[in-house]
């Protein structure tokens, strides 16, 4: 009994003198293994592409266009304005009378593109309206509008 468990427990000679060759041929194919998955980075200059984290688009606040801004008129009401352009992301506590549409909308590529636009309240009716250049109207190419799908290749193909 002390003879079998005497060979059972003897390493072989044979498997001790393979392993040092198989960790030299991983090294190598890990090695290029990398630089073939390197080869397939995108070639954004931004970008390193090897593990670069997912980054989606992020629009916030109202998104308005010159046509929407263009429902209101002087002499609207509060609730007229709330209902042709929606709440304002941002009523200012020292400024009451005052209401700003923002909304920004950030690419995956880090650019970001601003709009704005702020009505003035004298008496609780339009006083002023004031507001950056914004698109004229809804646009299905503009990547800011709400629900933008950018077209499939097999789309951009067909005339």
């Amino acid at each position: 009994m002390n003879e079998v468990s005497a060979q059972r427990r003897r390493p072989r000679a044979v498997s001790r003198g393979l392993r040092p060759a198989r960790a030299a041929w991983w090294v190598p194919a890990a090695l290029v293994a990398a630089l073939v998955a390197g080869g397939c980075a995108p070639r954004d200059p931004n970008r390193s592409g090897l593990l670069q984290p997912y980054r989606t688009d992020l629009p916030q606040g109202n998104y308005l266009t010159q046509q929407t801004l263009d429902q209101v008129k002087e002499g609207m009401t509060r609730e007229q304005v709330r209902f042709a352009l929606g709440t304002p992301l941002l009523r200012h506590v020292f400024h009451p009378d005052r209401w700003d549409y923002v909304f920004r909308y950030q690419f995956p590529s880090g650019r970001a593109e601003l709009r704005r636009a702020t009505i003035v309240f004298r008496d609780d009716r339009v006083a002023a309206i004031e507001a950056e250049s914004l698109p004229a109207k809804e646009d299905p190419t503009d990547p800011a509008l709400p629900g933008y799908r950018p077209p499939s290749t097999a789309q951009k193909a067909q005339p």
